[in-house]
């Protein structure tokens, strides 16, 4: 597998989780860094979690008291040097919230991702009119100005679908997805042909399943949910999970492993990738003739 494209956020996370191991290490409180490098606790507590930037100066302070060797300091400079670059995701911060963003950088740069949809299709599997249809009947507050933007960003988190060698995706789709009327009819029949071509010539990168209503309860049933992995041994696992109002990213390992784990049960329960292929043309030609 090659690499993940660079994203900033990784980087800015990357860079703060090997400061804090390095830390830890050492047997350092962050107050007691923060006091002898003159950045205080708080903001060394804030960069170690990638929410506050680094300058150079700074990082070779660090680099100084944590007594890192000239390679890891040139390492852990080019991180904190991408981390300060400027991404496509920033372009639309006024119209989302800070973590939520933070997710888009995270996928942006992650190796492999897996996600659960109950009652829509995934946003990287969206045609461009289910997007825009989704956008619109979200809320009531999103303003007609802002529909467009909306649109083009989730379209432009699909192109980590072209990164065949650095990224795989894997999808249980509920069947009320595939039936949900999204848009109209047209819209709909685009959005499962879209599901199974992706399913038949990109399957060795794209994984989808379908969670038939047959299976019952499962652990998965009752929300939306994304486990982030990427190439980096200093970055873990990482979870998103939504709710009709609001999203949270969850790191702790614990939870993180519990959720992962939940997923891969799903899947044995969900349809195998040739079932669902099956159950996805059978609905799509059912919507074209009825």
């Amino acid at each position: 597998m090659g690499r993940a494209p660079a994203s900033s956020t990784v980087q800015a996370l990357e860079l703060g989780l090997r400061l804090r191991e390095r830390r830890e290490q050492l047997g350092f409180t962050a107050a007691a860094v923060g006091k002898t490098t003159g950045i205080g606790g708080n903001n060394m507590s804030s960069i170690e979690i990638a929410k506050r930037k680094l300058t150079a100066t700074k990082l070779n302070e660090l680099a100084r008291v944590y007594e890192l060797s000239d390679d890891e300091r040139a390492e852990l400079e080019q991180l904190r040097a991408q981390a300060e670059r400027r991404e496509w995701w920033d372009d639309y911060s006024r119209m989302y919230s800070e973590e939520f963003l933070r997710f888009v950088g995270l996928e942006a740069g992650a190796s492999a991702e897996r996600e659960y949809a109950a009652e829509t299709i995934p946003g990287l599997l969206q045609t461009a009119d289910y997007a825009r249809a989704m956008v619109r009947g979200g809320s009531p507050y999103i303003k007609p100005v802002d529909v467009g933007p909306r649109v083009e960003s989730r379209l432009a988190r699909q192109s980590r679908l072209d990164d065949t060698d650095s990224f795989t995706l894997t999808v249980i789709i509920g069947q009320t997805a595939l039936r949900q009327e999204v848009g109209s009819r047209e819209i709909m029949v685009n959005q499962l042909a879209r599901l199974g071509k992706l399913s038949e010539e990109r399957r060795d990168h794209i994984k989808i399943h379908v969670m038939p209503y047959s299976a019952g309860a499962h652990p998965l049933i009752g929300g939306g949910l994304w486990v982030l992995s990427f190439e980096s041994r200093w970055m873990p696992d990482m979870v998103w999970q939504e709710s009709v109002t609001r999203g949270s990213l969850i790191d702790k390992p614990h939870v993180v492993r519990e959720l992962s784990a939940s997923f891969d049960e799903a899947v044995d329960r969900a349809l195998d990738l040739d079932d669902s292929l099956e159950m996805i043309h059978q609905i799509r030609k059912e919507m074209e003739t009825s």
